[in-house]
Order: C-alpha cells, then sequence, then structure tokens
C-alpha cells in the first residue's frame, strides 16, 4: 500500500473551520483566510511519529482508523433497512463484512484530545493506544468549565 505524505488537519485559530497543512508548511483558511504555519519538530517533517499536537501542545493523543464515521453509519442504517427483506436478515451480516473490510484496508491516524487535530501519513507512536472516553470526557468538562 502506498504511504501517505504526512498532513495535519486543525481548528484554524480565527474562525475553527477546519484547515490542512503539510508539517512546517504555511496553510491558508479556505473561510477566513488566516494564514497558519504550525511549528514542528524535524522528526515531524519527515513523518515520524507524533509526540506533541503542534496545533495546541497537548500530548495527550490516541490512534484511530481514517475512516468516515457518516459512512459508517450510512452502511449500518442500509444493513438494517434492508434487513426484514433479506433472508435470515443477512444485510446486517453484509454490513458487517463491509464495515470490517473497511476498517482493515484504511489507515490509522492519530488525534490530539485537546484540540481534534488530525495527524495523517505519521508512523505509528507505540505509546498512544485507542479512543479512551473517560480521557475524552476530562478534556470536555475542562472546556466547558472554562479552562481551556
Amino acid at each position: 500500500m502506498k504511504t501517505r505524505r504526512p498532513e495535519i488537519a486543525f481548528a484554524c485559530s480565527g474562525c475553527k473551520s477546519e484547515v490542512m497543512a503539510a508539517p512546517g508548511a504555511p496553510a491558508t483558511c479556505a473561510a477566513c483566510h488566516a494564514v497558519t504555519t504550525l511549528a514542528v519538530p524535524d522528526g515531524l517533517r519527515d513523518g515520524g511519529p507524533v509526540e506533541a499536537c503542534p496545533a495546541c501542545g497537548g500530548r495527550q493523543l490516541y490512534v484511530q482508523r481514517d475512516f468516515n464515521q457518516k459512512v459508517g453509519l450510512a452502511v449500518v442504517i442500509v444493513g438494517a433497512a434492508l434487513a426484514p427483506f433479506t433472508p435470515f436478515y443477512s444485510s446486517l451480516f453484509v454490513a458487517a463484512a463491509v464495515d470490517a473490510a473497511l476498517y482493515a484496508m484504511l489507515p490509522e491516524i492519530t488525534v490530539c484530545y485537546r484540540c481534534h487535530a488530525h495527524f495523517r501519513g505519521f508512523a505509528r507512536n507505540p505509546a498512544h493506544e485507542a479512543f479512551d472516553l473517560h480521557l475524552a470526557e476530562q478534556y470536555e468538562t475542562h472546556e466547558k468549565s472554562g479552562h481551556a
């Protein structure tokens, strides 16, 4: 499988729209035209593992598959909607097989708990684990209390 060029998707500091940039390269927000250049260490420029988020400085990150959740939900809804019309609810099994195949084929990305920046095309950092709901809720509670 071809490796993807490293890119970072982060929230624009001006309008909070998503901005995509190569590590260390300037990025222009499509919504407000603000230009942002994230300061990244040399190892990150070359696609090395992410140690800390250059967008917010957060050091708690997790890994997940680079899968559009809306597409996954659509697969499940179609499978469930067709279930009464297929023998033995086989559409549910087909939907599960499609979901599993996509999960196996798609690459992992790193995501920042604090600012939700996405890191595509970087080496996996073994210190980062799968999403932890408890940790994410702590960030959400902290943010809502005004201690961002």
